[in-house]
């Protein structure tokens, strides 16, 4: 179960994706891994999303996140609005 603050960061991550990915045309958000490992309820609230279906994650073997919203992920920010 993801505590509270898992869940709100987790929100607050898939509008900015959600409002990236229309600002800049369906463009995919870059985030050093770097950056997330120093922050463990970031990690974990990216892999919510990414196990959730709600993004997915283009950066495999690189050493960033090239994340993107999903349609899902677009219908569970239009829910929760």
């Amino acid at each position: 179960m993801m505590n509270e603050e898992v869940k709100k960061l987790s929100d607050m991550l898939l509008q900015s994706l959600y409002d990236y990915h229309f600002a800049t045309n369906g463009g995919s958000y870059n985030l050093p891994k770097a950056m997330l490992n120093a922050d463990l309820n970031s990690k974990l609230a990216i892999d919510h999303l990414l196990e959730a279906g709600y993004a997915t994650d283009s950066g495999q073997g690189t050493d960033h996140l090239v994340l993107a919203i999903t349609e899902q992920g677009m219908e569970y920010i239009k829910k929760n609005k």
